[in-house]
């Protein structure tokens, strides 16, 4: 129970300051993409299975919820889209390069900034949002953390 608690807090805190770090313009935005690099890291996982659109609406601290699409593209590339419901310019944009990792934990890496963000591939129709290690949340609000490919 208290590793439940522990994985929900950190989920929360890390979407609280994705909500409130996050607001950015539209032409920030569009400084926010990079050219394709080679990504050695690729691994077993093919991309090309995993490759199109995931939409899902992620839970958020100051706000009702993130809805979020992610394009996973088959040269390891992405773009992400968030929109903060209830947010005025709560929409957030951006694209780079995806490295995966461990076989099955898509590291989207952001270049403006070197953020970092983690999906593990559940399946060729489904995403989920975990921490650094691959980790996936547990227990009832596990599945707010997926994303569906459309």
């Amino acid at each position: 129970m208290k590793r439940n608690l522990m994985y929900a807090a950190l989920f929360v805190a890390a979407l609280m300051v994705s909500c409130n770090g996050k607001n950015t313009a539209q032409s920030e935005a569009n400084t926010d993409s990079t050219s394709v690099t080679d990504t050695t890291a690729a691994e077993n996982l093919d991309l090309a299975t995993v490759a199109g659109t995931y939409e899902g609406t992620l839970p958020a601290a100051d706000c009702p919820g993130i809805k979020t699409m992610l394009t996973i593209n088959a040269d390891s590339t992405y773009q992400l889209q968030q929109d903060y419901i209830d947010r005025k310019d709560g929409h957030d944009e951006a694209s780079g390069v995806l490295e995966v990792l461990d076989n099955s934990v898509l590291m989207l890496v952001r270049p403006s900034s070197g953020e970092h963000t983690f999906y593990k591939v559940m399946d060729n129709s489904s995403v989920i949002m975990t921490d650094s290690l691959g980790n996936e949340p547990e227990g009832e609000t596990a599945k707010l953390y997926v994303l569906t490919k459309k």
